[in-house]
Protein backbone atom coordinates (compact mmCIF):
# COMPACT_ATOMS: atom_id res chain seq x y z
CA UNK A 1 0.00 0.00 0.00
CA UNK A 2 1.12 3.67 -0.82
CA UNK A 3 0.50 7.01 -0.19
CA UNK A 4 -0.28 9.97 -3.16
CA UNK A 5 -0.21 13.32 -2.95
CA UNK A 6 -1.73 14.85 -5.93
CA UNK A 7 -0.94 18.77 -6.17
CA UNK A 8 -3.55 20.33 -8.53
CA UNK A 9 -2.22 23.12 -10.53
CA UNK A 10 -4.06 23.39 -13.83
CA UNK A 11 -5.56 26.57 -13.24
CA UNK A 12 -4.53 29.71 -15.48
CA UNK A 13 -5.45 32.57 -12.14
CA UNK A 14 -8.20 34.52 -14.43
CA UNK A 15 -9.13 36.44 -11.27
CA UNK A 16 -5.78 37.36 -10.11
CA UNK A 17 -5.55 39.63 -12.87
CA UNK A 18 -1.50 38.64 -14.03
CA UNK A 19 -0.13 36.86 -16.96
CA UNK A 20 1.02 33.99 -15.05
CA UNK A 21 -1.21 31.52 -13.70
CA UNK A 22 -1.57 32.29 -9.68
CA UNK A 23 0.50 29.48 -8.61
CA UNK A 24 3.37 30.48 -10.51
CA UNK A 25 3.44 34.24 -8.70
CA UNK A 26 6.22 35.02 -5.82
CA UNK A 27 5.45 35.37 -2.09
CA UNK A 28 9.03 36.93 -0.51
CA UNK A 29 11.05 35.90 -3.52
CA UNK A 30 9.65 32.10 -4.17
CA UNK A 31 6.73 30.85 -6.19
CA UNK A 32 3.31 29.43 -4.85
CA UNK A 33 3.69 26.16 -5.42
CA UNK A 34 7.65 25.88 -4.73
CA UNK A 35 6.30 26.46 -1.43
CA UNK A 36 3.52 24.07 -1.42
CA UNK A 37 6.03 21.50 -3.18
CA UNK A 38 8.28 21.76 -0.20
CA UNK A 39 5.39 21.48 2.49
CA UNK A 40 4.33 18.30 0.44
CA UNK A 41 7.99 16.52 0.26
CA UNK A 42 8.42 16.86 4.05
CA UNK A 43 5.62 14.63 4.52
CA UNK A 44 8.05 11.25 4.29
CA UNK A 45 5.20 9.50 4.43
CA UNK A 46 4.50 10.41 1.00
CA UNK A 47 5.85 7.82 -1.43
CA UNK A 48 4.78 9.62 -4.45
CA UNK A 49 3.42 13.22 -5.40
CA UNK A 50 1.62 13.80 -8.75
CA UNK A 51 1.60 17.19 -9.65
CA UNK A 52 -1.38 17.72 -12.58
CA UNK A 53 -0.66 21.03 -14.34
CA UNK A 54 -2.12 23.07 -17.93
CA UNK A 55 0.33 21.51 -20.58
CA UNK A 56 1.26 24.75 -21.53
CA UNK A 57 2.72 25.23 -18.22
CA UNK A 58 4.38 21.65 -17.96
CA UNK A 59 7.58 22.90 -19.26
CA UNK A 60 7.44 26.48 -17.06
CA UNK A 61 6.74 24.02 -14.00
CA UNK A 62 9.89 21.74 -14.51
CA UNK A 63 11.91 24.80 -14.61
CA UNK A 64 10.96 26.36 -11.41
CA UNK A 65 11.46 22.88 -9.77
CA UNK A 66 14.76 23.07 -11.52
CA UNK A 67 15.55 26.61 -10.50
CA UNK A 68 14.80 26.15 -6.81
CA UNK A 69 16.67 23.23 -5.95
CA UNK A 70 13.26 20.79 -5.60
CA UNK A 71 14.14 16.99 -5.36
CA UNK A 72 12.44 15.22 -8.17
CA UNK A 73 12.95 11.56 -6.86
CA UNK A 74 9.08 11.25 -5.65
CA UNK A 75 7.76 13.78 -8.15
CA UNK A 76 6.04 12.92 -11.30
CA UNK A 77 4.29 15.92 -13.51
CA UNK A 78 1.22 15.00 -15.96
CA UNK A 79 -1.05 16.90 -18.07
CA UNK A 80 -4.67 18.61 -16.39
CA UNK A 81 -7.93 18.06 -18.03
CA UNK A 82 -11.03 20.39 -19.31
CA UNK A 83 -12.19 20.73 -15.75
CA UNK A 84 -11.06 19.61 -12.15
CA UNK A 85 -12.48 16.22 -12.28
CA UNK A 86 -10.71 15.63 -15.51
CA UNK A 87 -7.55 16.29 -13.90
CA UNK A 88 -8.54 14.39 -11.20
CA UNK A 89 -9.55 11.28 -13.00
CA UNK A 90 -5.91 11.80 -14.62
CA UNK A 91 -4.21 11.88 -11.25
CA UNK A 92 -5.88 8.30 -10.53
CA UNK A 93 -5.40 6.68 -13.87
CA UNK A 94 -1.38 7.66 -12.77
CA UNK A 95 -1.57 6.40 -9.65
CA UNK A 96 -2.97 2.74 -11.00
CA UNK A 97 -0.41 2.85 -13.61
CA UNK A 98 2.38 2.74 -10.61
CA UNK A 99 0.11 0.89 -7.72
CA UNK A 100 -3.30 -0.99 -7.70
CA UNK A 101 -4.01 -1.82 -3.94
CA UNK A 102 -7.46 -0.86 -2.34
CA UNK A 103 -5.09 -0.04 0.54
CA UNK A 104 -3.74 3.57 -1.51
CA UNK A 105 -4.35 6.91 -0.54
CA UNK A 106 -4.93 10.09 -2.31
CA UNK A 107 -4.53 12.91 -0.64
CA UNK A 108 -5.41 15.43 -3.07
CA UNK A 109 -3.98 19.26 -2.35
CA UNK A 110 -4.48 22.86 -3.98
CA UNK A 111 -1.61 24.20 -5.49
CA UNK A 112 -2.35 27.61 -4.13
CA UNK A 113 -2.70 26.44 0.02
CA UNK A 114 1.35 26.62 0.41
CA UNK A 115 0.74 26.85 4.20
CA UNK A 116 -0.79 23.37 4.59
CA UNK A 117 0.83 22.07 7.92
CA UNK A 118 2.60 18.81 7.97
CA UNK A 119 0.09 18.00 10.65
CA UNK A 120 -2.71 18.64 8.57
CA UNK A 121 -1.05 15.99 5.80
CA UNK A 122 -0.15 13.36 8.10
CA UNK A 123 -3.64 13.45 9.97
CA UNK A 124 -5.40 13.39 6.03
CA UNK A 125 -3.46 10.30 5.39
CA UNK A 126 -4.24 8.42 8.66
CA UNK A 127 -7.76 9.55 8.89
CA UNK A 128 -8.58 8.05 4.98
CA UNK A 129 -6.38 4.99 5.62
CA UNK A 130 -9.10 4.36 9.15
CA UNK A 131 -12.65 5.68 7.38
CA UNK A 132 -12.12 5.54 3.59
CA UNK A 133 -12.65 9.46 2.77
CA UNK A 134 -11.90 13.15 4.86
CA UNK A 135 -11.69 16.43 4.26
CA UNK A 136 -9.89 19.61 6.34
CA UNK A 137 -12.34 21.49 7.98
CA UNK A 138 -12.68 24.53 10.45
CA UNK A 139 -15.92 25.32 12.29
CA UNK A 140 -17.64 28.78 11.30
CA UNK A 141 -17.06 31.60 13.78
CA UNK A 142 -19.52 33.86 12.23
CA UNK A 143 -23.66 32.86 12.29
CA UNK A 144 -24.30 31.94 8.95
CA UNK A 145 -27.29 32.54 6.57
CA UNK A 146 -29.39 31.01 4.08
CA UNK A 147 -30.72 33.26 2.01
CA UNK A 148 -32.66 32.91 -1.50
CA UNK A 149 -33.58 36.22 -3.36
CA UNK A 150 -31.96 38.74 -1.04
CA UNK A 151 -34.02 37.24 1.74
CA UNK A 152 -32.72 34.58 4.85
CA UNK A 153 -35.12 31.69 4.78
CA UNK A 154 -33.12 30.06 7.47
CA UNK A 155 -30.54 30.35 9.85
CA UNK A 156 -28.54 26.61 10.07
CA UNK A 157 -27.01 25.69 13.76
CA UNK A 158 -23.64 26.82 13.91
CA UNK A 159 -22.14 24.30 15.58
CA UNK A 160 -22.89 21.92 12.16
CA UNK A 161 -21.34 24.45 9.96
CA UNK A 162 -17.70 24.35 9.14
CA UNK A 163 -15.79 25.75 6.65
CA UNK A 164 -14.34 23.42 3.56
CA UNK A 165 -10.46 23.38 3.22
CA UNK A 166 -8.37 20.96 1.70
CA UNK A 167 -6.42 18.68 1.05
CA UNK A 168 -9.35 16.11 0.55
CA UNK A 169 -7.94 12.89 0.84
CA UNK A 170 -9.05 9.24 -0.04
CA UNK A 171 -8.25 5.44 -0.49
CA UNK A 172 -8.62 5.74 -4.16
CA UNK A 173 -10.65 2.93 -4.59
CA UNK A 174 -13.79 4.66 -2.78
CA UNK A 175 -12.61 7.90 -4.83
CA UNK A 176 -12.46 6.10 -8.46
CA UNK A 177 -15.82 4.15 -8.01
CA UNK A 178 -17.13 7.15 -6.45
CA UNK A 179 -16.21 9.49 -9.49
CA UNK A 180 -16.95 7.07 -12.32
CA UNK A 181 -20.39 6.89 -11.06
CA UNK A 182 -21.23 10.93 -11.42
CA UNK A 183 -24.10 11.63 -13.54
CA UNK A 184 -23.53 14.57 -15.82
CA UNK A 185 -26.21 17.01 -13.59
CA UNK A 186 -23.87 15.90 -10.25
CA UNK A 187 -20.71 16.81 -12.33
CA UNK A 188 -22.04 20.11 -12.90
CA UNK A 189 -22.33 21.23 -9.15
CA UNK A 190 -19.45 19.62 -7.95
CA UNK A 191 -17.29 22.59 -6.07
CA UNK A 192 -15.06 19.89 -3.74
CA UNK A 193 -13.54 17.27 -4.47
CA UNK A 194 -14.76 15.82 -1.15
CA UNK A 195 -18.37 16.83 -2.57
CA UNK A 196 -18.01 13.43 -5.04
CA UNK A 197 -17.97 11.04 -1.80
CA UNK A 198 -21.03 13.02 -0.52
CA UNK A 199 -22.93 13.12 -3.57
CA UNK A 200 -22.79 9.44 -3.35
CA UNK A 201 -23.58 8.73 0.16
CA UNK A 202 -19.85 7.94 1.14
CA UNK A 203 -19.34 9.19 4.60
CA UNK A 204 -16.31 12.10 4.47
CA UNK A 205 -15.01 12.20 8.23
CA UNK A 206 -13.02 15.48 9.09
CA UNK A 207 -10.16 16.64 10.46
CA UNK A 208 -8.89 20.26 12.00
CA UNK A 209 -8.19 22.56 9.49
CA UNK A 210 -6.20 25.62 10.33
CA UNK A 211 -7.11 28.96 9.76
CA UNK A 212 -3.58 29.33 7.87
CA UNK A 213 -4.44 26.75 5.41
CA UNK A 214 -5.33 29.59 3.06
CA UNK A 215 -6.39 28.86 -0.48
CA UNK A 216 -4.61 31.92 -2.77
CA UNK A 217 -7.25 33.20 -5.06
CA UNK A 218 -7.09 37.37 -5.45
CA UNK A 219 -4.66 39.47 -5.09
CA UNK A 220 -6.31 40.51 -1.42
CA UNK A 221 -5.27 37.04 -0.56
CA UNK A 222 -1.59 37.68 -1.70
CA UNK A 223 -1.45 40.53 0.93
CA UNK A 224 -2.85 37.96 3.21
CA UNK A 225 -0.19 35.21 2.67
CA UNK A 226 2.72 37.77 2.42
CA UNK A 227 1.79 38.33 6.36
CA UNK A 228 1.37 34.65 7.23
CA UNK A 229 5.25 34.70 5.75
CA UNK A 230 6.34 37.81 7.98
CA UNK A 231 4.77 36.09 11.27
CA UNK A 232 6.39 32.98 10.97
CA UNK A 233 4.51 29.84 8.34
CA UNK A 234 3.04 27.45 10.90
CA UNK A 235 4.82 24.16 10.41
Amino acid sequence: MKNFAVILAGGIGQRMGESLPKQFIKLSGCPIIILTIRRILSVLEFDKIIIVIHPDWKQYLQNQIEEYQISTEKIIIISGGKERLDSIKNSLKQIMLISNSPDDIVVICDAVRPFVSKEILQNSIKMSRSHGACVCALPAIDTMLYVENNIITSVPLRKNIFHGQAPDSFQVSILNEALNSLTEDEKKIITGTAQICVLKHIPVYTIPGDIKNIKITTPDDIKIAENILQMGENK
